[in-house]
């Protein structure tokens, strides 16, 4: 026998219903994608975006590269070859003047020697490096004496004083030197009373320096060559 309905409290008849009812589950759109589709066409417009930036860099540097070849094959057009002169020419030029190169063979007429001289431009006075240099007084004048090598029982040379200068170094620093007058020969020229200054020049190459007091109306200097003249 049923049990009536009208007989049941309200709230099982409610707790009835519910349970029985239809409980409605939702509908996929097919009309609208889903998220692993979304997510591809993110990644293939991120993909698209990555070609047209790179494509548009590529074009840039290209027209680059292009109008340096361009800017090259232009300089290369009206760049003028110039050829070496021959000495004949060089010899025309340089009427009574020496041609010498960056290091020549110069002669200390007094003391009989010949040295390897540095030609230098740069250097306002020339200059011989001494060792043992040793200051003094003769007759009543300033002389001074020297070696040109530091060897056990080296020769020694006296010159009277002609001047006492400051040497301008690197930077502000600044050296006291004496000056001296010396007879040189270079080729078979032959040059007294040059001035040059008594130094220490046992840790450079060259013990002699020709500067520019003495090349000045004298010489032209090819720095790229060296030993030009041949000494007599």
């Amino acid at each position: 026998n049923l049990y009536p309905m009208s007989k049941l409290p309200k709230i099982q008849i409610l707790l009835a219903l519910l349970l029985s009812g239809c409980i409605t589950q939702p509908v996929n759109d097919p009309s609208q994608p889903s998220e692993l589709e979304q997510v591809a066409q993110r990644i293939e417009s991120i993909e698209k975006n990555i070609s047209l930036k790179i494509a548009s860099s590529c074009d840039a540097s290209i027209k680059k590269l292009d109008q340096k070849i361009e800017d090259l094959r232009k300089a290369k057009e009206t760049t003028k070859v110039v050829e070496r002169c021959s000495n004949k020419k060089v010899k025309k030029s340089l009427g009574n003047k020496l041609l010498l190169g960056a290091v020549e063979r110069v002669r200390l007429s007094n003391e009989a020697l010949i040295l390897n001289a540095r030609i230098d431009t740069g250097a306002e006075t020339s200059s011989i490096g001494v060792f043992n240099l040793k200051p003094f007084e003769r007759d009543g004048d300033n002389w001074v004496r020297f070696s040109l090598n530091n060897k056990k029982n080296a020769r020694v040379y006296e010159y009277p004083v002609f001047d006492k200068v400051k040497i301008k170094q690197s930077g502000s620093i600044t050296d006291d030197r004496i000056e001296i007058k010396m007879n040189i020969q270079i080729g078979d020229k032959k040059y007294k009373k040059q001035i040059f200054n008594l130094a220490n020049r046992s840790f450079l190459d060259y013990r002699l320096l020709i500067g520019r007091s003495f090349l000045r109306d004298i010489a032209i200097v090819d720095v790229s060559r060296k030993y030009l003249i041949k000494l007599k």
